[in-house]
């Protein structure tokens, strides 16, 4: 019986969730942020960090990850940081 609950609480943040990314798409469309280059390399590098922390999750159930992976992570999550503070300045939506 709790699993019911659980999955209709599930369902009911998933749709507010998914309306809330409806109503951000339509922001930035409308501002011209959704073409940007700077939009897009956040959003690449952002997916490339994710799928190089996945991948580090992999490889820790297997053994020790490397050290060349934390620098990359290190530098990665900067570089995101800082393009997101130049959208913010430039698109102040």
């Amino acid at each position: 019986m709790e699993w019911i609950l659980i999955i209709i609480g599930f369902g009911a943040f998933a749709c507010y969730r998914m309306r809330r990314a409806n109503e951000k798409a339509a922001e930035y469309a409308a501002t011209g942020m959704a073409r940007s280059p700077l939009y897009w390399s956040t959003v690449a590098l952002t997916m490339t960090l994710l799928g190089l922390s996945l991948y580090m999750a992999h490889l820790g159930h297997e053994g020790p990850i490397p050290w060349l992976y934390w620098p990359i992570v290190v530098v990665l999550a900067v570089i995101i940081l800082l393009l997101r503070r130049a959208l913010k300045w430039r698109y102040p939506v």
